[in-house]
């Protein structure tokens, strides 16, 4: 018996000196967790004289890339810094290290990405990424600043803000939320939140402390769409911007088919004496004609609410005179 517990004593000693000299460690996204943003992948190198890395994910492999090189070294250390971009779904993240051009350890590992906007769920076994923890942000204090202050995190000048340097990407949408175009960090986010730097209120009830004209119109509709009667306004809006206009998650009627999907093979509303159905993209959109706009969901519903069943625009309780707006001959 005291030899079979001494077996396993040296058992796990050995496995625990192996996972600490482990030669690669998943710093962001952790090994085996979800995301939900394409965002920043870090990792960190044990092995100090390494020459080359390479990255695969899915079976897309990366160039050997160099990381050995003095001026490698000094601006990133032992770390490996890059922009992921992930497929929907399960990702295989392989890792090659290599010395002298000599590959020398393997280490992969899976990531779930659900992108934001999804009602998905990453399945069990993927763990939630938080970054602000102090055992991760320690091994950023060499070179960044992790406890900003309110007034940096709020600073309009990038270079004096904190949050700037590792998430620029986030201001690099063609429709920016008014607070991040500014870096203006600190409306939403809070040093102290739980996690750091987490918002200390979720959906509407954060949104509606600058939008208050939102809340006031919303309490006074008759009919609510359903996320925004739940107060979830991230299923459609992106909280930072977006590459659709209001900082939608997707094009207008792609997000409103990831919902209404029994919608998109059916002829909608009347079918035409061409046999089709009223049109909902492709052609302009008579009362938005001064912005040029198209054709959508949103041409007849507002995405809201209204006063109205189905949310018309101008809450006409007669469909004829919602299609009068337009057909007015």
């Amino acid at each position: 018996m005291l030899k079979r517990l001494t077996l396993m004593l040296l058992l796990a000693t050995v496995l625990h000196a192996a996972a600490v000299h482990a030669a690669v460690e998943f710093i962001y996204p952790a090994a085996h967790s979800w995301v939900n943003r394409s965002g920043h992948m870090i990792i960190k190198f044990n092995e100090h004289d390494l020459t080359g890395v390479r990255i695969t994910v899915n079976g897309v492999a990366s160039d050997v890339l160099e990381v050995g090189t003095p001026e490698y070294r000094k601006l990133f250390q032992d770390f490996f810094i890059a922009q992921a971009i992930w497929d929907d779904g399960p990702n295989k993240l392989q890792v090659e290290l290599f010395r002298g051009g000599q590959k020398i350890e393997t280490s992969t590992t899976d990531i779930y990405y659900v992108p934001e906007g999804n009602n998905r769920q990453a399945p069990p076994g993927f763990a939630a990424n938080t970054m602000h923890v102090p055992k991760l942000e320690q091994q950023c204090v060499a070179c960044h600043n992790m406890n900003a202050t309110p007034a940096q995190m709020n600073s309009n000048v990038a270079k004096n803000n904190p949050c700037y340097r590792c998430h620029t990407k986030l201001v690099n949408f063609k429709y920016v939320h008014g607070p991040v175009g500014t870096y203006s960090c600190g409306y939403c986010h809070s040093s102290k939140g739980t996690p750091k730097y987490a918002v200390p209120k979720q959906g509407a009830a954060l949104c509606y402390e600058c939008h208050a004209d939102m809340a006031v119109q919303m309490k006074q509709r008759k009919y609510l769409h359903g996320p925004i009667e739940a107060g979830m306004c991230e299923v459609c809006h992106d909280s930072h911007g977006s590459q659709h206009e209001s900082q939608l998650v997707k094009p207008t009627n792609e997000l409103c088919i990831s919902c209404h999907g029994h919608l998109r093979n059916r002829i909608h509303v009347v079918r035409t004496t061409m046999g089709e159905g009223h049109p909902l993209s492709g052609k302009p959109d008579p009362l938005r004609k001064i912005s040029g706009k198209e054709m959508s969901c949103t041409s007849c519903h507002n995405p809201h609410g209204g006063q109205v069943r189905y949310f018309f625009v101008g809450n006409p309780d007669d469909r004829m005179a919602l299609c009068q707006l337009c057909h007015n001959k």
